[in-house]
C-alpha cells in the first residue's frame, strides 16, 4: 500500500500499460499481434483477435484506474497506446481521449491532428470522429469545421475519411450542418480510396433522413456526374419504392 500512496503518474501509467498488455495477451493466449486480413484487408492492421465483448470487459475493468489520471497523463497514455500501431490497442486510447472530451478545446487541435498518422483502421477513425470530434463540433463549430476543412484535403486518407464521419449519426439527425455536409462530400467525391468513399456515402446517407430535400437532388447530381456507386450506393441504403428507384434510373450524363 505505501509503494502505490508515492507512484508518480508517470509511473502509475506505466504500470497501466504493462497490466493493460498483459490483460489483452491473457484474454487472447497470443503475446504478439498478427495481420488482421478478414475485416482489414488493404491495411497494415495489426490484431491480438479481441473479441468485442472481451474488449469491453477490459476496458470496464481499468476504467476507474483511467480515471484516476490526471487530463494530461490521459492524453500522453492515450498517445503512447496509438503509437503502438495496434487495433486493439489503438482503441484503448481512443477511448482514453473520449474521458477527456470535455476538457478538450481548440488548444488540444495539434494533438488531435498528430493521431491519425498512427492509425490502422477505418475502425479507429470512427472511434475519434464519433467519440470526440462530434462533441467537439456541437461545442466548437467553426474551430472544429476548420480542422474537417484541413482534413478533407489531407494526404493522409484516415483524415479525409474522418472530415466526413464527423457528420453521420447524431450529428446528421441534427440537421444542422447539411451545407457544411455537402461541402465537405464534395471535396472527396473523386477520391479513389475505398474507406473515404464509403465515408462519404454514410455521411449522405444519414444526413438524407434529416434533409432529403438537399440531400436527395445532391446524389442525384452525383450520379449525373459519374461519381462512384461506392458512395451513391451507400447514400441510399436506406431508400426505398419510388424514391429509390428516381435515384437509379439517374444515369452517367456523356454529353460534353
Amino acid at each position: 500500500m505505501r509503494g502505490k500512496a508515492i507512484l508518480t503518474g508517470k509511473k502509475m501509467s506505466e504500470i497501466l500499460a504493462a497490466d493493460l498488455h498483459q490483460a489483452i495477451k491473457d484474454a487472447t493466449g497470443r503475446h504478439h499481434p498478427v495481420p488482421d486480413r478478414h475485416f482489414h484487408k488493404h491495411d497494415e492492421y495489426l490484431s491480438y483477435g479481441l473479441k468485442a465483448s472481451d474488449f469491453r470487459e477490459i476496458i470496464k475493468e481499468f476504467h476507474p484506474q483511467f480515471l484516476k489520471l490526471s487530463f494530461q497523463e490521459k492524453m500522453d497514455l492515450a498517445a503512447r497506446f496509438l503509437q503502438e500501431r495496434v487495433g486493439e490497442l489503438g482503441h484503448v486510447g481512443l477511448y482514453i481521449i473520449t474521458l477527456c472530451v470535455k476538457e478538450l478545446t481548440p488548444e488540444h487541435f495539434s494533438y488531435l491532428d498528430g493521431l491519425p498518422e498512427f492509425f490502422r483502421s477505418w475502425s479507429h477513425v470512427d472511434h475519434l470522429s464519433l467519440g470526440v470530434m462530434q462533441p467537439l463540433l456541437l461545442r466548437y463549430r467553426k474551430e472544429t469545421l476548420e480542422l474537417l476543412e484541413e482534413w478533407s484535403r489531407s494526404p493522409i486518407r484516415w483524415k479525409r475519411r474522418a472530415s466526413v464521419v464527423a457528420f453521420v449519426r447524431k450529428v446528421a439527425e441534427s440537421g444542422e450542418f447539411t451545407r457544411e455536409v455537402i461541402h465537405l462530400c464534395e471535396n472527396l467525391i473523386w477520391d479513389e480510396v475505398d474507406i473515404v468513399q464509403k465515408g462519404v456515402g454514410w455521411a449522405l446517407k444519414d444526413n438524407l433522413r434529416s434533409a432529403p430535400d438537399r440531400i436527395l437532388p445532391y446524389i442525384k447530381d452525383l450520379r449525373r456526374r459519374g461519381v462512384s456507386s461506392t458512395i451513391t450506393l451507400y447514400a441510399i441504403r436506406d431508400l426505398k419504392g419510388v424514391n429509390r428507384l428516381e435515384v437509379l434510373a439517374v444515369k452517367k450524363n456523356t454529353t460534353t
